[in-house]
Formats: C-alpha cells, sequence, structure tokens
C-alpha cells in the first residue's frame, strides 16, 4: 500500500467558519497509476492473474484516465492492455492515447452509437472478432481472449480496492467529499467507513456529469456486491456542479482551479476533483457544514487528462485579463 499524504488547507473561509479542511492526495499514489485508479485497478489485476489471463481489455475516451492508468499497471504486471477507444481515430495521437500506445496498448475504434452499447454480448463479439483479426500481441488469436475491465474500472473488485482508501481517514472525521463519475470510488469509501466501524462520518458524492441521478442507485448495487458490509455510515449526493456536463469547463471552474492551485500549491484536475472543491467552498460559503466540522476531501487524481483541456483553459483565463 502507498503512502498517501493528509494535507491541511488554510483556506480563509473554512477557517472563518470553524472548520477544517484536509485533502487526502490519493494523486499521489504513483506517478502513472495515481488516485483511484490505483485502487480500482489493484484487485482486477490479481483477478486476471488468478485466472490466468493475458489480456486485459477496457473502454474510455480520447483522455481517458482510466485507460492511461490501465496501460501502465497492465505493463507493470505483464498484462497485454487493449483499449476500445469512443469516436473515430485522429492522427497525430494526442498526448494521452500517444502514453497509452508507448505503453504497449492497443487501440482499437468503435464508433459511439456501438460504445453505447459496449456491453451488450453482440458488441462484445464484433470486439472480439476484431481483434482475432488484427492478433494485435501475435499470439495466435488468443487476444480475443481477455479480462474485461468495465470503462471507469468499476465493479465489485474495484469497491473492494477502494474501500481501502478509508483506512487514510482519519477516525474523527465529520465528512468526507468524493467526485463521482461511475460511482466505484464512493462505494469503496462508504464501504470501507462500514468496516472500520466509522459510522460517525457522512460521505458526500459530487457527480461530474448533468443528470447524475443514475448514480444512487448505481452506488446502491455496488455497495451491495460487498456482503458482509451492513451499511450504517450516511451518504448523499450532490447534483448541482457538473459545470456544464462531463468533461466541460467554464470561466467559474477556470479560475476557481487558477486560484486554488496558486495559493495552495495543490494541482487539481478539472474533470472531478476541481469541481468538487468548487462545489465545496460555496457549500461553506452557504453554511452547509456546521461549525466545528472536519472535512476531507478526497483527491481522486487524473491529472494527466488535464492536457486535453488546456486551450480552454487558457482561452477562459485570457477572457479575464
Amino acid at each position: 500500500m502507498p503512502p498517501i499524504p493528509l494535507e491541511t488547507i488554510q483556506h480563509p473561509l473554512f477557517i472563518k467558519k470553524g472548520l477544517t479542511l484536509q485533502i487526502l492526495r490519493t494523486d499521489k499514489t504513483d506517478p502513472i497509476i495515481s488516485g483511484n485508479k490505483w485502487f480500482k485497478l489493484k484487485h482486477n489485476l490479481i483477478e486476471a492473474k488468478k485466472q490466468n489471463y493475458k489480456t486485459l481489455l477496457s473502454f474510455g475516451g480520447p483522455y481517458s484516465n482510466h485507460l492511461h492508468a490501465l496501460a501502465s499497471a497492465g505493463k507493470a504486471n505483464g498484462f497485454n492492455t487493449i483499449g476500445i477507444i469512443r469516436g473515430e481515430e485522429h492522427l497525430p495521437l494526442n498526448p494521452t492515447l500517444s502514453d497509452v500506445t508507448n505503453q504497449g496498448m492497443k487501440l482499437f475504434y468503435i464508433n459511439r452509437q456501438t460504445y453505447r452499447n459496449k456491453h451488450q454480448p453482440e458488441v462484445i463479439q464484433q470486439i472480439k472478432e476484431l481483434i482475432a483479426a488484427e492478433d494485435p500481441f501475435c499470439e495466435g488469436k488468443s487476444a480475443d481472449q481477455f479480462y474485461l475491465v468495465p470503462e471507469g474500472g468499476t465493479n465489485a473488485l474495484a469497491v473492494l480496492g477502494a474501500s481501502e482508501i478509508a483506512s487514510f481517514i482519519p477516525d474523527d472525521a465529520d465528512y468526507v467529499c468524493v467526485p463521482c463519475g461511475t460511482g466505484g470510488t464512493m462505494a469503496g469509501i462508504i464501504t470501507g467507513l462500514n468496516l472500520l466501524n466509522s459510522h460517525k462520518t457522512k460521505v458526500l458524492g459530487f457527480p461530474a456529469m448533468k443528470g447524475g441521478q443514475f448514480l444512487k442507485s448505481a452506488i446502491h448495487e455496488l455497495l451491495n456486491t460487498q456482503k458482509k458490509v451492513s451499511v450504517i455510515t450516511q451518504w448523499e449526493l450532490l447534483y448541482d456542479w457538473s459545470f456544464g456536463g462531463f468533461g466541460k469547463i467554464n470561466q467559474q471552474l477556470a479560475l476557481f482551479i487558477h486560484d486554488f492551485e496558486k495559493k495552495y500549491q495543490v494541482e487539481l484536475d478539472p474533470v472531478y476533483t476541481a469541481k468538487m472543491m468548487c462545489a465545496m467552498v460555496s457549500m461553506v460559503d452557504k453554511d452547509f457544514f456546521p461549525k466545528g466540522s472536519k472535512i476531507i476531501a478526497i483527491h481522486t487524481g487524473g491529472l494527466q487528462g488535464k492536457r486535453g483541456m488546456n486551450k480552454k483553459f487558457q482561452a477562459f483565463l485570457s477572457k479575464e485579463k
């Protein structure tokens, strides 16, 4: 288990309201397999090795943090890796896809309509045939026998891995704030807090996409995969902080990131952690948290994905000047 720093942030608004803010820097777990991805992939890799798979396959967009981590983790653990990319191929490859191919990942592209149905059996069969026809690893077409890791890496094994994050959360924490994509990390932290009997702590989730209400049932289903856990820890999802939608950024968020990074020397990714931190500051201003609360924000990494937003980010900053 890598060490994870817990950094106290001396934010004047939190201090004024009598609150303590600390950031759990899971982005520091590994230079490449950083943040929640390290935990979500851990038990999936163990299971793939246990079942004697040689190849890992998963899905993602052109700037996918998940595929970026999977490519590196696969190479480090002796697996071939395949990434199924949403949309058309564009050359030259962007920095993320260039990184994953340098780690040995083979890329296949499928159109957006097919991608939406990516876990349907007939689509999986099409993907197997596509891979077998190319035989990317020259193994006599065995590469179509792969261990499937879901998009974002979220499944029961990912929840088990993410539950380990809870051991780094102080016992006296009143709130834990978590950015949400597929809900796996939040479900894992809830699971871990329950196992540690940390029932005083409430978990708040911040969906990074519009219409994130589906995550409530998704998280319930993920919690149900952890049979030994009786869920006592309270949790809640806050849906109003997508800033336009998944992978979107606006001027408010760009200025917040610029100001926060300059003042506190903590780099934020625009897709997940930055949205959560901006939301938290606004909630503190509106007295959401009772005075005296100790609040832990989970930094889920994903900093490599910032490269896909640099142009928009700089454009918003330029408008302010």
